[in-house]
Order: structure tokens, then sequence, then C-alpha cells
């Protein structure tokens, strides 16, 4: 569903224009609501799809909440959570502190990776991520999985 990479720029109020391909999506499957999110691992903030959240809640119910990982896990993810909806220009309003944490502050790479799920990076931070990849370790455990 979402695939390729946009340079796009946040304005001062944190309005970043969604590419006209995802916001098409979005726009007629989900009513132009996405789920915001810190990525746990790398400094970009996720935007789910209503389904792609569902998907991902319904995953992390099913762990055991006696678990202290599994509860701190679920306190991050659904105290940090943010609903949003395209607005009429096609942007979406990203909350200060989600902003900070991907160190959003002009251009921003929005980046289409799963089928119910965008990321929004920082281009600096995207490329010093992509650059720690040796696309041939990928291969190899891409073959390893049977993909």
């Amino acid at each position: 569903m979402f695939r390729g990479r946009h340079l796009h720029t946040i304005d001062a109020k944190g309005r970043l224009s969604i590419p006209a391909k995802f916001r098409d999506i979005v726009l007629r499957s989900y009513g132009g609501q996405f789920i915001l999110i810190k990525d746990l691992v790398d400094r970009c903030i996720a935007a789910y799809t209503p389904d792609g959240w569902d998907e991902l809640t319904a995953k992390i119910q099913k762990a055991s909440s006696l678990a202290e990982e599994v509860k701190a896990f679920r306190r991050l993810m659904f105290s940090e959570a943010e609903d949003c909806i395209i607005d009429k220009q096609g942007r979406i309003l990203i909350p200060p502190r989600l902003r900070e944490y991907a160190s959003l502050e002009k251009d921003v790479l929005v980046a289409g990776v799963e089928n119910n799920k965008i990321e929004f990076w920082n281009p600096q931070i995207w490329e010093e991520a992509m650059s720690a990849y040796d696309p041939r370790d990928i291969a190899r455990k891409m073959a390893e999985l049977g993909i």
C-alpha cells in the first residue's frame, strides 16, 4: 500500500503535507486518520493506519501483562500515541514532543515502509540509519527467513 520516499517540509506550527499517493489512500480508506507514535528503536515517527494500529494493539494485548517489560512497552506505546486527521490542505499536525524526538525541523523524509505504516524522518538521520546496513547482510538474512 505505502511505497516510496518523498521529501516534504514541515512548517513552524508542525504541519506536514502528506504525499498525494499516501494521502489519497488514507482519505479514501480511513477517513484521513493516522495514529502517530515514536518508533522505539529508531529516531523517527511511525504513522499507522487504523487497521495497522488495531493489528499492533491486538499483538500487544496477547502478551502477558505480568511481565515487567510488557507493562513498560504497553505504557510507552499507548501513552505516546496521538490520533491525527489529514486536514483540508492535505496536512497533519505533528505534536511538538514527537517532532523533537525525531528532530523534525524543516525537511522531512516521508517513507512508505509497510502496508499499514509510514515513517517520518529527519533526512540526515535517515541517511545515517540506512548507511549502517550492508545490503549483502540484509539479503543473507532475508534468504535465511525464506524471503
